[in-house]
């Protein structure tokens, strides 16, 4: 019964070690980061000679230099994104106010006693020009005229 609990509290530190590793975040210094920054500058791209090269010029292996290259260009990316959305959104957003100012400005050029309820008026003036000619026509066949 001794060894069961033996194992379970060995069990518990192994599970606490596991999950102090998993929270300790690996950072760089300030000094790695303007290496890393400038070495982008020269060169977007590297290959694995030139990740080495700058591991060892800045104390890190390549696969953290590679991670830290995908995720410098992500955010970059991310950030131009962001920027060019939000002068889309400024740029949607002066065309809809000019498209209601023009709306405006076309209701009182149009029709400026009715305030653009001449869309209306213009079917009932149609239907009312259809029944004026069907009526001529009409009167016209009546009194023998052919060349209405």
């Amino acid at each position: 019964m001794t060894n069961l609990g033996k194992k379970h509290v060995g069990e518990s530190s192994t599970f606490q070690n596991k999950a102090n590793k998993k929270n300790k975040r690996f950072r760089l210094t300030v000094e790695q980061i303007q290496q890393l920054k400038d070495f982008l500058k020269k060169c977007p791209h590297p290959d694995k000679d030139q990740l080495i090269q700058i591991g060892k010029e800045v104390g890190l292996n390549p696969k953290k230099i590679k991670t830290w290259f995908y995720n410098n260009k992500t955010q970059a990316k991310t950030q131009i994104e962001k920027s060019v959305n939000k002068t889309l959104r400024t740029e949607n957003e002066r065309f809809r106010s000019e498209n209601i100012a023009m709306k405006e400005a076309m209701k009182k050029i149009i029709c400026p006693q009715c305030d653009f309820e001449r869309a209306s008026n213009l079917e009932n003036l149609k239907a009312e020009n259809q029944r004026l000619t069907d009526e001529i026509l009409w009167y016209s066949i009546l009194l023998g005229r052919d060349n209405f």
